[in-house]
């Protein structure tokens, strides 16, 4: 089951999305009542409207509440927040599939284990997946994680979501990554997997992602269709 503050921001993103808080600067509800509403901590509350900030989806008035920006901040394409690291699951806003293309055991080579701070040689899990949105394939992502870090992935795993598994049910958090986003040419496998032409390009995100103990977990390059794919940075001036 996803964290409380979870559940709260995805039920106000939908309430938002369906018209129930409509946009145009409405307000929401404080967050006293929804701390009501939800049976739960202000903290929480706040966890899950400080998400909604970040998403660029509400914005917040100092001394006056939480309100809704216009539908304009919505996208068909997948956002990927800064300082935010939910994978494409928590990314999109329609159903997620995976599609395993390949996944083998390897052998750490020296990028590897220095990437992932595992001896060189250590076994590792080589994982290639089509990731889709409503059946429609947005990401061909290649990871590797290390087995004696992440043990028991299996192919039911990997057509879900690996990031739920490593949370609820390995029991770890998952703090941070960094990211590297460039551009390239579209290669042989992205045109096959990405219904791309020889001419269009690609998103590739480089990232290394860890634990809140400061151990990284995971090294993967997602190749992101260059039109399904968008990077939201959102700032507010502190008065």
């Amino acid at each position: 089951m996803k964290p409380k503050y979870m559940q709260i921001y995805n039920e106000i993103k939908n309430r938002i999305a369906n018209g129930i808080y409509l946009d145009n600067n409405q307000q929401l509800p404080n967050e006293l009542k929804l701390c009501d509403e939800f049976g739960c901590s202000r903290m929480t509350i706040k966890k899950a409207l400080d998400m909604l900030v970040m998403d660029g989806i509400i914005y917040r008035k100092k001394g006056k509440g939480s309100f809704v920006l216009p539908k304009g901040s919505f996208s068909s394409k997948v956002n990927v927040q800064e300082g935010r690291i939910l994978g494409l699951t928590g990314n999109a806003k329609g159903k997620v599939t995976s599609k395993i293309i390949d996944f083998q055991l390897k052998f750490a080579d020296q990028k590897i284990s220095e990437k992932l701070d595992i001896k060189l040689n250590d076994p590792v899990y080589d994982i290639v997946r089509l990731r889709l949105v409503d059946g429609v394939p947005y990401v061909l992502e290649h990871t590797y994680m290390g087995t004696a870090l992440i043990p028991g992935l299996n192919t039911d795993i990997l057509s879900k979501s690996i990031y739920d598994y490593i949370e609820n049910t390995l029991n770890f958090k998952i703090a941070g990554s960094l990211r590297i986003t460039r551009a390239d040419c579209s290669n042989e496998q992205d045109q096959k997997y990405l219904n791309l032409t020889e001419k269009e390009p690609v998103l590739e995100v480089e990232q290394v992602a860890y634990l809140d103990t400061g151990v990284p977990f995971e090294y993967s390059f997602s190749r992101h269709r260059y039109d399904r794919f968008e990077f939201l940075s959102h700032s507010v001036r502190r008065s």
